[in-house]
């Protein structure tokens, strides 16, 4: 059974800091960059709801897909971003093997169980499962689902906690009942329906906890670059760990906001590396191109404009820690960039 004194639980160290991590506000037109955000589609949040149980991750033993850790050795350059890729450069490993952070796409109750296992290999210190997920998903006899909408974003402008409610009405609507599940196809494309006759449900926080492992929820919506209250939020969290940490980030595939949080994550533990090396390692790692860009995009593209978005806010993040270790400050992310915007409106 889920616990429903945990529905209210999304980062428990940030309540006693009087901080949440913020979503999407109403979802539609967010302003917020150096200039402004990159507007959501001109559609209603409720054009988004999700209306099937997407498998993730089937119960099958092994790692994740896309599981890899500051350890990896460097792969070749894809093809894909050959044009914006230097092959023939090799980014610094300095600081990586000790950087104690991993990441993965969504994994099932086994996965998860060989997951534990590889990083007890590497730690004996406490184990972070970060959650960057901000979609509805949790756990079918071991299998790994999400309740999924257009783009997946089928909780877009909803609170943290109005998400883990969602999410634990859903998995509690499931139990005990016969319920079908689908893969997703090209685009948002229910295929190859099955079903699973649902005798158990657990929520990831529930998975954790049975493995004595830490659980943080940053509900961040796909294929976006992070909210500034949830980048700070994030920043908050990292103060508080003790030095011999180790982060599991994870999202549903493993790429976007996964290595985006790596890459944030190594820009504060290496301040004196430079920017190249630090996207450079962590794409080669095994994650992706954080600032891969979509010059002109075309107009199927719906992705074009948010990836440009990402390609400028993670030079600003980089741009911001190196100001934060000049000036010796403390200053917020959120305050920081609404500071260097007045000062790019004003000039």
């Amino acid at each position: 059974m889920i616990r429903c004194k945990k529905i209210a639980v999304i980062l428990a160290v940030f309540s006693a800091m009087g901080m949440v991590v913020q979503g999407q506000g109403n979802g539609d037109n967010i302003a917020f960059s150096q200039g402004a955000r990159t507007p959501l589609p001109a559609l209603a949040p409720a054009a988004y709801e999700g209306h099937f149980w997407r498998v993730d991750a089937e119960n099958n033993g092994g790692l994740p897909r896309n599981f890899r850790t500051c350890q990896s050795p460097f792969h070749k350059v894809e093809h894909k971003y050959a044009s914006e890729v230097d092959s023939s450069y090799i980014p610094s490993r300095k600081g990586l093997d000790d950087l104690r952070i991993s990441g993965s796409g969504q994994f099932s109750a086994r996965q998860f169980d060989a997951l534990v296992h590889e990083l007890r290999k590497k730690t004996k210190g406490p184990i972070y499962d970060v959650d960057l997920r901000q979609e509805s998903h949790g756990f079918f006899d071991g299998t790994a689902v999400s309740w999924y909408g257009r783009h997946d974003w089928g909780n877009i402008g909803k609170s943290p906690t109005a998400v883990l409610a969602d999410e634990q009405q859903r998995l509690q609507a499931a139990l005990g009942k016969d319920v079908i599940v689908y893969d997703q196809g090209k685009g948002d494309l229910p295929l190859h329906p099955r079903v699973i006759a649902v005798r158990r449900v657990q929520t990831e926080q529930e998975l954790a906890d049975s493995k004595g492992i830490h659980y943080v929820r940053l509900a961040n919506t796909d294929h976006l670059w992070p909210t500034p209250g949830e980048i700070d939020a994030f920043l908050a969290f990292v103060r508080t760990l003790p030095d011999d940490a180790w982060l599991h980030f994870h999202c549903e595939a493993g790429a976007g906001r996964t290595t985006a949080y790596m890459v944030m994550y190594d820009m504060i533990k290496n301040p004196g590396l430079p920017y190249k090396d630090i996207v450079y390692r962590q794409y080669e790692i095994g994650g992706n191109y954080t600032p891969h860009d979509v010059a002109h995009p075309k107009r199927s593209d719906w992705k074009g404009p948010y990836y440009h978005e990402k390609h400028e806010m993670v030079s600003l993040f980089y741009q911001y820690v190196q100001d934060q270790v000049r000036q010796g400050g403390s200053q917020s992310w959120s305050q920081w960039l609404k500071n260097k915007r007045m000062r790019v409106n004003n000039s």
